[in-house]
């Protein structure tokens, strides 16, 4: 899979996707592909493949038009271990759409816009807050990190994008593992910038 800057479930969109499938099935050569997270009007979907190198298990994953199978967007490759983290969340209004996969100790989150033609790509911020978490006594001193990601949760009626922050610690003192999770909701200028907007405080799961 290749990192880009921007960075990485979640619940998806689907009521279309019975119609999205139909109109794919329809499609010369697009009838074994695994085509998912069909946008709200049925005019776009996330279809995954298998990648040209097999052996490495990884998978090819497009932002297409169901239609006509056209790529919109090449999301390049997921590791196939992490498929369940592999989505797409839209906006109600199929304008917006934000794309997520992981990897074993990091993932990735981009944003796009549609803007009648193409899918413009929208940065999110460079610094995303992670959580905060809070050892238990004596658990803090000796840790391992097994890596974090954010990603994209909803689109809100405001037009702002939840995201979710996550990091996952061994306390090599008593072998419990604590997963600390943060909400992050970004908002978008006319001019389509992101900003923070809002943060919550850290929950931390313990097992």
């Amino acid at each position: 899979m290749k990192t880009r800057a921007a960075l990485c479930l979640i619940v998806c969109p689907l009521i279309f996707f019975g119609s999205a499938v139909a109109a794919i099935g329809a499609t010369p050569g697009l009838s074994d592909e695994n085509v998912k997270f069909a946008s709200p009007d049925a005019r776009f979907a996330l279809r995954i493949s298998k990648a040209q190198d097999t052996e490495s298990g990884d998978l090819k994953i497009d932002l297409i038009e169901t239609a006509s199978g056209k790529v919109m967007v090449d999301l390049e490759t997921a590791y196939g271990a992490h498929l369940s983290d592999t989505v797409l969340v839209w906006s109600a209004d199929s304008k917006w759409v934000a794309y997520a996969t992981r990897g074993d100790r990091q993932g990735e989150t981009e944003v796009y816009f549609w803007n009648g033609s193409v899918f413009e790509p929208v940065p999110l911020p460079d610094e995303m807050p992670g959580p905060d978490i809070k050892f238990r006594k004596g658990d803090s001193g000796s840790v391992k990190n097994y890596g974090g990601a954010v990603k994209p949760v909803r689109w809100l009626k405001s037009g702002r994008l939840e995201l979710s922050s996550d990091q996952i610690m061994l306390s090599r003192d008593s072998g419990l593992t604590y997963t600390g999770v943060v909400l992050i909701t970004v908002g978008f200028d006319a001019q389509h910038h992101a900003s923070i907007k809002n943060v919550s405080k850290t929950k931390t799961l313990v097992e």
